[in-house]
């Protein structure tokens, strides 16, 4: 276990408290515990949203059927859960006569009405479950546990899960039980008639219509621009885990660093069999690496918005073409970073758009992902004819090694060809890959400030969520100052966008493949190649505006 995420986690839990995307919302929270005189209030509505974080998080984490349901369906049944509680709170005799009409005044006293007194914990429970999915998603260590520590180690991630909602519950649950030590004294508080419950149920009126249009994203903007915000410093805790991070050897001893006779490579480890692995691809479903012995099989986990997979493909392509009559058997394990990767269909049209024909099969639940203790897009794993790992390769690049590894295990000739592979010089790409939604932002800046490089804005209607940012009804803009030769967006939707780069509608000169005469035509969620200067590096301005509403922004890449 790492000891540093543990206290990250923690530490990211009691920090939520100050981030953009809560502070807007900490009035429900003092406010729900201010109207009762049950001195477990507090801690009751805190902790529902500690387990309604948790809960939320392995829903979304492990069902498939929530896959298609978009951020602003949880946006708005939690700000209607506190609008309707709202409108009960501030207006009691709507409760009362419905209660009357539909006569289930007896069975309102363990429900909604009774939440309404001061003799139930219902309202706080109903209170703190429904702020659950909003709260999500509003630290970086969050979403480091939801898509990179869960797929790795389910039971490591539901422990830091469990630590970053400790650390939010209890933190948000002084801040409850301070706001209701402020009134418990003060009698009029308790009348449901009263105008301190009016003024109670109006601010969960305003706070459930912000949460559902979306307004409280702007009042982040708004507080990320004036210097608020903690995410800085869990970014920094996360910096410095990563850099001392060295690649997972957990059930990967080496075996005697034996040697085979064919070829001067360490046997690694025997090969993990596959796990929870569904829909097979250009192939009939294989069951295990022990129907594959006698064959040398390259095992390769990608996901196909990733731009640094999207370059391996011809290489592992052209593999494929030259070696699988000599015995190889080459495996794309397909495991997803971003939500709309999990649908099959998306995965057939992009086997189909890169011009693979292996075998591709989904490991949405990361089972063969954990079984080899994998970490990264792409990765590499040579497995011998007796199946054991020989040789692995983590990221880009190592082409002509891995194919001579390829050749030698098979005891073939290699097949001199050339592959028309991306070329990149890693060393000139000054803006790293940049997330949009707020889980993973960075260098995010008012829509009104001048653009430094590797900053970016968003101009609009934008409706913004851990994973992604999606424009509402209105014209809005993404712009983006970076330093490299190509730029993609992952994106999904429909319609057509106008791309400008560097104040200039884009042409032939400097416009990506999936731009015409300065229009981008979307279709689908995959990344977009936005911009293309021809192998020539230097520092621009991009500018993407959206006519139609729905396109989904999920992360820029640069090549």
């Amino acid at each position: 276990m790492d000891s540093l995420l543990l206290w990250t986690s923690f530490l990211a839990g009691v920090l939520t408290v100050l981030a953009p995307c809560v502070l807007p919302l900490l009035p429900v929270i003092v406010g729900g515990a201010a109207g009762s005189t049950n001195r477990l209030t507090p801690f009751i509505m805190t902790g529902s949203l500690a387990v309604s974080v948790v809960l939320f998080t392995l829903l979304l984490k492990v069902s498939s059927l929530l896959i298609n349901i978009p951020q602003s369906f949880w946006k708005g049944f939690s700000g209607g859960i506190i609008l309707i509680f709202g409108i009960f709170t501030a207006f009691p005799s709507i409760w009362e006569n419905i209660s009357i009409r539909f006569n289930f005044l007896g069975l309102s006293q363990t429900g909604l009405a009774k939440a309404g007194t001061n003799r139930s914990n219902w309202g706080a429970v109903l209170i703190g479950a429904a702020l659950g999915p909003v709260f999500s998603s509003c630290s970086p260590t969050y979403f480091v546990i939801l898509a990179t520590v869960l797929p790795v180690s389910f039971g490591l991630g539901l422990v830091y899960l469990l630590v970053y909602a400790i650390g939010l519950a209890l933190m948000l649950g002084l801040i409850a039980f301070f706001g209701q030590k402020l009134t418990l004294h003060l009698g009029w508080a308790a009348n449901p008639h009263g105008l301190f419950k009016k003024i109670l149920g109006w601010l969960l009126i305003i706070v459930g219509l912000m949460i559902i249009t979306g307004f409280e994203k702007k009042i982040e903007v708004k507080l990320i621009d004036a210097g608020f915000g903690t995410t800085k410093i869990e970014e920094s805790l996360l910096d410095d885990m990563k850099e001392t991070r060295e690649v997972p050897t957990e059930g990967a001893e080496p075996e005697g660093q034996e040697l085979s006779p064919e070829v001067n490579l360490p046997r690694l480890y025997k090969a993990p069999e596959f796990q929870g692995l569904s829909n097979w691809i250009n192939s009939d479903p294989i069951a295990s690496i022990e129907d594959l012995k006698g064959k040398v099989v390259l095992v390769d986990f990608w996901t196909y918005s990733c731009i640094n997979c999207i370059r391996t493909l011809p290489f592992i392509q052209s593999w494929h073409e030259k070696y699988a009559d000599k015995g190889l058997v080459i495996i794309g394990i397909h495991a997803p970073e971003f939500q709309f990767e999990k649908i099959y269909e998306n995965v057939v049209d992009a086997t189909q758009k890169f011009g693979i024909t292996y075998p591709v099969v989904q490991d949405n639940d990361f089972g063969t992902w954990r079984a080899y203790n994998n970490r990264y897009w792409p990765a590499k794993y040579l497995i011998d004819k007796d199946g054991y790992v020989r040789f692995t390769h983590f990221g880009e690049g190592e082409y002509a090694e891995t194919e001579a590894n390829i050749v030698a295990l098979l005891g073939a000739e290699m097949k001199q060809t050339e592959v028309q592979g991306v070329s990149v010089d890693y060393t000139k790409i000054g803006t790293g890959e940049t997330y949009i939604g707020s889980a993973r932002a960075t260098n995010f800046v008012a829509p009104d400030k001048t653009l430094d490089n590797n900053e970016w804005t968003l101009d609009g209607d934008w409706n913004i969520s851990g994973e992604s940012a999606t424009n509402g009804e209105s014209e809005a803009k993404i712009r983006m100052k970076f330093t490299a030769a190509v730029a993609n967006l992952v994106m999904g939707g429909n319609g057509t966008a106008e791309v400008y780069i560097d104040g200039k509608l884009a042409d032939n000169t400097n416009a990506g493949s999936d731009v015409k005469d300065g229009i981008l035509t979307l279709d689908g969620q995959r990344l977009y190649e936005l911009a293309n200067f021809g192998g020539q590096y230097g520092t621009h301005d991009i500018e993407v505006i959206f006519k139609e509403p729905g396109v989904e922004l999920f992360a820029w890449t640069f090549g």
